[in-house]
């Protein structure tokens, strides 16, 4: 009888697990297209725009060509074959398109998260994500030329044994920043091991200039970062968990502390900060399985999806009551696997991890005043 028993738990144990999955990966749900206005793909971008950092001056970084094969993954051979690239998008000039900008570097270049460092009578900075064969690295590059023909020179690579399996990195001077690890071991296989044993080994950490620390630990797979216009509130995404963490940050020292929870129901993956209201956009993916798919082979399309997260909180928990706004979907025929968005006034850029870059003239309602739904 405790036998039977026995078997009877361990069966509801599996089954509820299964059906956790089978939620979690959308088997239930079914893509729909809505777009804010006109939407066109931008050439010549067509190997992914995962990541995206906007200047004051409307210029977009984009970084093309994430190939995940460094990890043991099995992927498209479209994805695997892709040349890591850097594009600038120009928002005042939306007709024009992308241009590929010259690196000047003779080491490999398998680019993931960007970030931005810009100050008032200094030079602008990206900060980007390197998946080198052999060691995670952040290459460090000066941002010049103007808007409508802008240049980048390479100033240092960054290395550290803290940075195990970066996704994107959140900059917070001119040589220091934020970056998030969404696992402890870097191989797919091996990952999935720490995925199955519950074993939370992802963290987010800060190099000062010098050295890395960890800020957090034992975190499930922490993706996109993004900071608070005032510096306060530090942003991390969470597509395992379907949700966006709020984090209390200390400018002094740069430690962080979680706040609460911003539950989406879907997965997000990097953090656009508005530049004037703070509204928190993200790139998403709807239907976890069909991207999964997308990712072993281009000609299943994923859907994408943009989602706007408008605080409505106090000033020291703003996010603590929000509205979430369904900006823009598609069902994978415009733009598969979306994971990026930057926003210029009604202007908007949709990235995705392995496909094409979108842009988009935002013709419906999308008055961004805190006061107003």
């Amino acid at each position: 009888m405790l036998f039977k028993t026995f078997l009877i738990l361990v069966f509801l144990v599996i089954a509820k697990q299964a059906l956790n999955l089978l939620f979690h990966l959308g088997f239930h749900k079914t893509a729909y297209s809505h777009w804010p206005g006109p939407c066109r793909t931008v050439v010549p971008v067509e190997n992914g725009a995962e990541d995206m950092a906007l200047t004051r001056e409307g210029l977009v970084i984009i970084t093309s060509g994430l190939d995940v094969t460094y990890r043991g993954d099995i992927t498209d051979p479209r994805i695997s074959a892709a040349e890591g690239k850097l594009f600038a998008f120009d928002f005042n000039n939306p007709d024009k398109n992308a241009t590929e900008l010259t690196l000047g570097v003779d080491f490999e270049f398998v680019p993931h998260g960007i970030g931005l460092w810009e100050s008032p009578g200094e030079e602008t900075r990206i900060f980007v994500v390197n998946h080198r064969k052999v060691a995670e690295t952040v290459e460090i590059f000066e941002v010049g030329g103007s808007v409508a023909a802008p240049t980048v020179v390479h100033v240092k690579t960054v290395r550290d044994p803290l940075f195990t399996s970066m996704n994107d990195v959140l900059a917070t001077g001119p040589d220091s920043f934020y970056a998030s690890n969404d696992g402890y071991l870097r191989y797919t296989l091996w990952r999935t091991v720490e995925r199955f044993s519950n074993r939370y080994w992802g963290s987010v950490v800060h190099y000062d200039g010098e050295k890395a620390r960890v800020v957090i630990s034992n975190q499930y797979e922490p993706n996109g970062l993004g900071i608070s216009l005032d510096g306060r509130f530090v942003f991390i995404s969470n597509p395992g968990l379907s949700m966006i963490a709020v984090y209390e940050r200390s400018p002094e020292t740069n430690d962080i502390s979680f706040q609460h929870k911003i539950p989406l129901g879907t997965w997000p993956d990097n953090i656009f900060v508005h530049p004037e209201t703070g509204d928190l956009w993200t790139g998403a993916s709807d239907i976890g399985h069909r991207y999964l798919e997308a990712m072993v082979d281009m000609d299943n399309w994923a859907p994408s999806m943009i989602l706007r997260v408008r605080p409505l909180g106090s000033k020291d928990r703003p996010f603590e009551e929000f509205k979430t706004y369904d900006v823009y979907r598609d069902d994978g025929h415009l733009m598969s696997t979306s994971t990026s968005a930057a926003v210029y006034g009604n202007r908007l850029l949709v990235g995705s991890v392995a496909n094409k870059l979108v842009y988009c003239s935002m013709m419906a309602e999308t008055e961004l005043s805190r006061d107003v739904y």
